[in-house]
């Protein structure tokens, strides 16, 4: 799915604006969802001309391809759930545990800092364990029915699970029925909200990113290579410049980590350009000048923290009281 767009920089947008375009985004895609699968590239990519577009469309044929068999005819479908954090601490406040702990701070008359935070931290560990057992609970309940999981931040102490689960189109139903099967087990103690069906957003989200000439020339230094350069040529450079900063590393250079790390980098990135240089160009318009440069293609699970919160604006379905 590609658009003309000639506004303002994503990154200079108000959070109101940008929940507006990524909203209209997600109608778009709610739309073809309903006849085609769907490979989410990350909301926000632009490319300068259609000539960079079908560079990379070139590039990324055969990737593309092998990602998209790999998430046909699949959804992901969010589950979120809520408990009544009071209800919950007034359950917790019953346990033998915590009332031992509040009596002995009554018993010594005045309150001291550090009975208060023993309380505290016993009353959390107690939250905690029980989160942990709904939770794994919840997910095993719904495993099932699904082909994958990708837990993702919990963002308040209400939240009790925030899971998005892979889900075959035709097992969907089924899927739906285990929520609501879950609901009747957990009766009035938890509330579901259920978001989807989803392009599969954490599962298979394309990242694209530009190579440009300063990037290429940059890690050429630091793995000291120049001119044309193969895979065995960066693979040869970096384990010869990676074993000196391991012995670096052993005599206690306090740098020798930091620049491990650069190497790294340095090595991932000439990899993946030789091989975009290497591989068959559908297109023969692109990549023929020495000039050219390719992009970096990662199709990849999102961390929890990548998740954009306004998905929960998404289409919902609820469950429960």
């Amino acid at each position: 799915m590609l658009s003309d767009y000639s506004g303002e920089a994503f990154g200079t947008l108000s959070k109101e604006e940008l929940v507006r375009r990524l909203l209209a985004h997600q109608r778009v895609v709610e739309r073809i969802m309903q006849e085609h699968t769907i490979l989410p590239v990350k909301f926000g990519t632009l490319l300068n001309n259609s000539q960079e577009v079908n560079a990379l469309l070139s590039q990324g044929h055969s990737e593309f391809l092998d990602a998209l068999a790999a998430i046909q005819d699949k959804v992901e479908i969010e589950v979120a759930a809520t408990w009544d954090t009071s209800r919950v601490l007034q359950e917790i406040s019953k346990e033998e545990d915590v009332v031992r702990a509040r009596e002995a701070i009554i018993h010594k008359g005045q309150p001291t800092t550090e009975g208060r935070v023993q309380l505290g931290q016993l009353v959390k560990a107690s939250m905690d364990g029980r989160r942990n057992s709904y939770r794994k609970r919840m997910i095993d309940f719904l495993k099932p029915t699904a082909i994958d999981t990708q837990p993702n931040n919990l963002v308040s102490d209400e939240m009790v699970m925030n899971v998005a689960f892979l889900v075959n189109r035709a097992r969907q139903e089924e899927f739906d029925e285990h929520i609501n099967q879950l609901d009747d087990l957990f009766q009035n103690e938890i509330t579901f909200r259920v978001i989807g069906p989803l392009p599969p957003y954490s599962f298979s989200t394309v990242e694209i990113t530009p190579l440009t000439p300063e990037q290429v020339e940059e890690a050429q230094d630091i793995l000291h290579l120049r001119d044309v350069i193969s895979e065995a040529e960066v693979r040869k450079a970096y384990r010869r410049l990676a074993a000196e900063e391991q012995r670096n590393l052993k005599t206690g250079d306090k740098l020798a980590k930091d620049r491990f790390a650069r190497l790294k980098q340095a090595s991932e990135l000439l990899l993946r350009y030789c091989r975009a240089r290497s591989e068959p160009q559908r297109d023969k318009r692109a990549l023929t000048s020495p000039d050219d440069h390719p992009f970096v293609i990662t199709i990849k699970r999102l961390r929890p923290d990548e998740v954009e919160p306004t998905r929960f604006s998404g289409p919902v379905r609820v469950e429960g009281d």
